[in-house]
């Protein structure tokens, strides 16, 4: 398991949480995360997984 993909799927999980618990008006940072996750994942897939 690559830890930054790990880290990075938790912190979107998480903001994505407090959004429909209602704890945050909007997703704040929702897109970003959700491109630095794919990033990262396409990155791991190019590599080979290494």
């Amino acid at each position: 398991m690559d830890i930054p993909l790990l880290i990075i799927g938790l912190l979107l999980l998480a903001t994505l949480a407090a959004f429909f618990a209602g704890v945050l008006p909007y997703p704040v940072g929702w897109i970003i995360l959700g491109i630095a996750f794919l990033g990262r994942l396409l990155h791991l897939r190019t590599r080979g997984g290494n």
